[in-house]
């Protein structure tokens, strides 16, 4: 019997179907989890049967223009993936989640109608009432899946009475009659979906959602499901401060070995490197459908267009984003790209006891952030950079948490900040200061500079210099700032700058736009609702800490030359 998903695998690890590094990644964790299910100890099991029998059920569905779809094999290999790993002990499906993503034009509409379709009619765990949901931020978008599995289902009900008898199929709702289940489309509207409990969720176009809050309602409504399937299936985004960026991150990781996931299923189509729009060759990473020659012969000239445009318009990023599923950020004038600061994160952070830091501080408004950053340099000739930050919350701190679209709770947690425990709501400065002590004093840290932004600094500096810290002003201003926040980037890009994981750090980074004019740059901080304060209070530090190495070799050739034979009195 033929394993289709391993067909697939092996032509892409042949080099046979090019592909990118995560779908390799994806396709040897099939391969290696074939063989581990042959040990007692893996809980799951591949059933070739009945991954076939999903793909024929899937092949008798026509398209919207009524004639049968051969499937291709990268559609072949998802399918069998979700319906053929099962548990050992209830033959349940193995995976409860999933996260596809591809550029746009890659057939998502036909793969999640056919996976409605498996879930609604192949499934039999629950034996009754199962709920297979299309959700969307848009009914709109929902209903494009939900449409092509209606249009599918009703072509089999005029070809087969017993199909016929089974189905009842309206606009709003498939119900298959036999086991009271039903297919429906909807809206990401919380109050709209609380009163579902989904076999399976299909969540679509989620790199637009700014919370999390739509996908845990869905997890939520599927938490008695035995046999439940969560999947995100979506191209990337122009926002790298949503949810799914972040399930994007640590999924990259799962597929890198340095996670743990064994019952989430990934299948991530992208470039691996922006310079490959130059070379169609290798256009198929993220456009899988380009297995299709005579799909791809009227795709590539068009997304051609699209990349001579974006270079004429030196405006790429959306079409890395559409054409080549791509993470991007928004604007062209983004201080840091996000890959350059995701390849700047250390994983084990050195031993900062008794090291030299430079403390920038930022300030907050009444319902802002107030950061307190640092760099720390290495014995090589590197810095490493953090950050924490105090949270306003005047008008709430679930308000906040949704107008910002971050996770304060979450973030708290993970150590990154503290929420204020005033009454008001307004960020209490003799906190910030018991923090930036005890963090000072526990690590022995020799404090070269706490460089702040004079403004509304006065009861908080005042702390400072009462226990004689270096106190160094640092005005706002491109005379003050161009050369370090200029240099801070080009340090970063040279590898001289590290960092670890620091969620609501990466925030402001992702955030933090330029501005310049005919003296140089500066980061623009005219939009407070960006929250780029732990960027801002980093190059506030940096405007001493990138001179460190520079004067501590002066100081050594000073010291060097005072004990030598040519100084005297």
């Amino acid at each position: 019997m033929v394993n289709y998903a391993l067909e697939y695998a092996n032509n892409v690890l042949n080099g046979e179907i090019v592909a990118g590094k995560k779908i390799k990644l994806a396709v040897e964790r099939f391969v290696k989890d074939l063989e581990r299910s042959k040990s007692d100890d893996f809980p799951y099991y591949f059933d070739v049967e009945r991954a076939n029998r999903s793909l024929k059920f899937v092949e008798l569905l026509p398209g919207t223009d009524g004639n049968p779809i051969k499937m291709l094999s990268f559609q072949q290999w998802i399918i069998s993936e979700l319906d053929g790993w099962r548990e050992k002990k209830t033959g349940n499906r193995r995976f409860n989640r999933a996260f596809i993503s591809m550029s746009r034009k890659n057939g998502k509409t036909y793969l999640v109608s056919s996976m409605a379709s498996n879930s609604l009619l192949m499934e039999t765990e629950p034996s009754q009432g199962r709920q297979v949901l299309f959700v969307s931020n848009a009914l709109k978008q929902a209903k494009l899946g939900y449409n092509m599995m209606s249009n599918g289902l009703k072509s089999v009900t005029k070809k087969s009475k017993y199909m016929r008898q089974r189905l009842k199929i309206l606009n709003a709702q498939i119900t298959d009659l036999e086991t009271d289940s039903f297919a429906m489309a909807l809206a990401s509207e919380t109050s709209t979906l609380d009163g579902f409990g989904a076999t399976t969720a299909i969540l679509d176009e989620w790199h637009e959602a700014k919370t999390r809050k739509v996908y845990n309602v869905l997890k939520s409504g599927m938490s008695n499901q035995k046999n439940g399937l969560l999947a995100v299936v979506s191209t990337a985004g122009l926002n790298m401060n949503v949810p799914m960026y972040e399930e994007y991150q640590f999924l990259s990781e799962v597929l890198e070995g340095k996670e743990e996931a064994d019952r989430y299923f990934i299948a991530i189509w992208e470039l691996d490197d922006k310079e490959e729009i130059h070379d169609q060759d290798m256009w198929i990473k993220a456009n899988p459908i380009f297995e299709s020659e005579e799909i791809k012969s009227t795709m590539l000239p068009a997304i051609q267009d699209d990349v001579e445009l974006g270079i004429k318009q030196n405006n790429l990023n959306a079409v890395l984003v559409k054409n080549f599923n791509m993470w991007q950020q928004a604007s062209e004038n983004s201080y840091i790209a996000g890959e350059d600061w995701e390849n700047a994160q250390i994983d084990t952070t050195p031993n900062i006891i008794g090291k030299d830091v430079y403390i920038g501080v930022d300030l907050s408004k009444t319902n802002d952030l107030t950061s307190i950053s640092w760099v720390i340099p290495l014995e090589d000739n590197r810095m490493l950079v953090d950050s924490h930050s105090f949270v306003g919350t005047k008008f709430g701190l679930q308000d906040k948490i949704k107008r910002d679209g971050i996770d304060y709770i979450e973030r708290e947690k993970q150590g990154e900040c503290t929420i204020t425990s005033l009454d008001s709501g307004i960020v209490d400065y003799e906190e910030v200061f018991e923090w930036t002590i005890n963090f000072v004093q526990e690590n022995d840290l020799n404090v070269l500079g706490i460089c702040f932004d004079p403004w509304n600094a006065n009861s908080l500096i005042t702390r400072f210099e009462k226990e004689n810290y270096p106190l160094i002003e640092v005005r706002q201003g491109v005379y003050s700032l161009n050369v370090p926040t200029r240099t801070f980037r080009e340090q970063l890009y040279d590898g001289n700058i590290i960092h670890p994981y620091n969620a609501l750090f990466s925030y402001s980074i992702n955030n933090a736009i330029l501005k310049e004019d005919n003296n140089g740059v500066q980061i623009n901080k005219s939009k407070n609702s960006n929250k780029i304060d732990p960027i801002v209070a980093l190059i506030n530090a940096y405007t001493r800490a990138m001179y460190h190495f520079e004067v501590m070799e002066g100081k050594k050739a000073d010291n060097e030359f005072y004990k030598s034979k040519e100084f005297s009195f």
